[in-house]
């Protein structure tokens, strides 16, 4: 065997990041540029003969199994490696349930025997994609809308908000215009909804918004067809608009990011509002980056902005890869340098204590030389 050879097989091999999303999961290697693979996260159930969605459960031991059959597909179809030659990076959100990551963990450690598992959360991944000191990360996933800032490395979490405005939200929208305009209901497919949203919807300005919802609503966008189906320039251009209806609560995507801002210390604010990064899937809508900063630069000149939050000027990044990928993107950076390393959780060390750090854990938050440390040992 040549010499370089026998380097080459006592290296280390190249961990996975995993992204297991409502919707879409993202899998491939750390030191890449993009996922090997983006799928539903949606498995081949033998027991049912049909697909099942990975986060339909009703207890631990059906999340367990739903997990167990996912990561098969994954390890073994779409990348073709052995998960016990490689560390996992798993991105997850900031409010992910204790239940979905235990569970997580022991299929990881027990069932695939993986080496060792990095946890990292999705806004400080997306953060480390820019390198700046100070990112706004509004991530619009499948579900919610979270908005956190990111200081430093370290995310504000008293300013963290998040609201049911994701891309179900356009969905539901979108399907109840188009059962409106054919005059009963489709009952279209929840797929078959997103690819018209894909194909043909976008995020109108302010000011059509504006006259659609007065007595002279403006002319429409032209209308376009979809196999057996017409969708008017009507639903193209307001399905978008639950992110930015406003109600008594102000729970909407602009007042969301804007009490995030006004949540975080004062010297910081500006340099937030300056470094607005928009991420998830549903940042892809054609105009929605647009329609953001057009709401911003109006509402914070009103009340209850315009007394407490001295900031006028918003300006967004671009995200250096697809926003749907960017946390992922995150995780393969992490992965690939020698910060990830010192957070690896090893089989080793899970098998001698199953649990794992989280934010909303004292035991994991409380400095050593606190004085109600003692108090948490026991």
């Amino acid at each position: 065997m040549a010499l370089y050879e026998g380097i080459a097989l006592i290296q280390e091999k190249q961990a996975v990041v995993l992204d297991l999303g409502t919707d879409y999961t993202k899998f491939g290697f750390t030191g890449e540029a993009a996922p090997r693979c983006i799928v539903r996260s949606e498995f081949w159930c033998p027991a049912t003969r049909r697909y099942r969605r990975l986060h339909d459960y009703r207890s631990a031991a059906e999340l367990y199994d739903n997990l167990v059959h996912m990561l098969h597909q994954l390890y073994f179809r779409h990348v073709l490696v052995n998960p016990k030659e490689r560390k996992v990076v798993v991105v997850e959100s900031l409010l992910t349930p204790t239940l979905f990551r235990e569970t997580l963990a022991k299929v990881l450690f027990i069932h695939y025997e993986v080496s060792g598992v990095v946890w990292a959360d999705s806004p400080r991944l997306c953060a480390l994609t820019l390198g700046a000191p100070a990112v706004l990360v509004v991530s619009i996933g499948a579900k919610d809308v979270e908005v956190a800032a990111v200081v430093h490395s370290c995310v504000v979490l008293h300013a963290l908000q998040s609201q049911p405005l994701g891309a179900r939200a356009v969905h539901a929208e979108l399907a109840r215009l188009l059962d409106e305009h054919n005059g009963g209901p489709l009952h279209l497919d929840d797929q078959v909804i997103e690819d018209i949203k894909v194909k043909t919807c976008f995020v109108t300005t302010r000011e059509r918004a504006a006259q659609w919802s007065s007595e002279r609503p403006p002319q429409p966008a032209r209308d376009v067809r979809y196999g057996r189906v017409t969708v008017p320039g009507r639903a193209r251009e307001l399905a978008a608009e639950p992110m930015f209806q406003r109600d008594h609560e102000l729970a909407s995507l602009p007042d969301a990011v804007l009490q995030c801002v006004a949540a975080c210390p004062r010297d910081v604010r500006r340099a937030l509002a300056a470094g607005v990064l928009v991420t998830g899937g549903g940042a892809a809508l054609p105009g929605l980056r647009a329609r953001l900063a057009a709401e911003l630069r109006h509402l914070v000149t009103q009340a209850p902005y315009r007394d407490t939050l001295h900031v006028r000027e918003f300006k967004f990044h671009d995200a250096p890869s697809a926003p749907n990928a960017c946390a992922w993107l995150g995780g393969a950076v992490l992965g690939a340098g020698e910060a990830g390393a010192g957070r690896v959780l090893a089989r080793e060390q899970y098998a001698r204590e199953p649990r794992l750090r989280d934010w909303v854990c004292l035991l994991d938050n409380t400095p050593p030389a606190h004085p109600h440390r003692a108090y948490l040992d026991i």
